[in-house]
């Protein structure tokens, strides 16, 4: 008789009550198991590579590491992982920029169980996998236990990798010239970033800028 074939599952969340949900509904599929978990990016760094896992179920919003540079460190230093991004957020624009850094399946965490499962499934066999309500065409509204930090989060999602990443060295204090020598593009098109980033995040100064980049993180 063939052993059974698992397909392992690492969960980054920094919900406890969230994270051990999902164990326990794993737990009930008997070609899944979970075999490793992480409450911030710096804890899925240290423990992801020895759990080889097949897929990861990340969190969009976790503390200490921005979620662009925890895709991004997955894809390199494990990129046999399948990344299913697990999210209280989605909107049409956030799917598809994960989508095209490498993710492969998006999950909102308003989403039916069986989603997830079917999402796990359908990555490992090599597609992309979006549950509704995230494949829709409209924004989600936040829930109402969800705080004034979420709010801020859900505008930081609303900024293209671009505008984050120029928006991080606004932060450190440098000015368009410099910010576009930093990222091979024009001063024109660095003012314009900076323009569509104030309007984004309904801002007015370059001071507000910075306290909002530093509150989430990014500097």
């Amino acid at each position: 008789m063939n052993k059974l074939q698992h397909i392992k599952i690492f969960i980054a969340d920094d919900h406890p009550v969230i994270a051990q949900g999902i164990v326990c509904m794993l737990s009930r599929q008997p070609d899944m198991i979970v075999v490793g978990s992480a409450n911030s990016g710096q804890e899925m760094f240290q423990a992801l590579p020895k759990s080889c896992p097949t897929v990861l179920l990340l969190d969009l919003n976790m503390p200490g590491t921005d979620f662009y540079e925890n895709i991004a460190w997955v894809k390199k230093h494990a990129p046999w992982v399948k990344i299913i991004v697990f999210s209280g957020y989605y909107s049409p624009d956030i799917v598809k920029s994960l989508l095209q850094e490498g993710v492969m399946g998006y999950v909102a965490k308003t989403s039916k169980p069986n989603d997830v499962i079917e999402a796990i499934q359908t990555v490992v066999e090599g597609k992309t996998f979006v549950a509704p309500p995230a494949n829709s065409q409209s924004d989600n509204h936040l829930a109402p236990q969800q705080y004034e930090r979420q709010d801020d989060f859900r505008k930081r999602l609303s900024l293209s990798r671009r505008e984050q990443e120029v928006l991080e060295l606004i932060s450190r204090g440098l000015s368009s010239q410099r910010i576009g020598k930093s990222l091979y593009i024009s001063k024109h098109t660095v003012e314009t970033h900076r323009k569509n980033i104030l309007r984004k995040l309904d801002f007015n100064t370059s001071t507000e800028l910075v306290k909002f980049a530093v509150q989430q993180g990014l500097v």
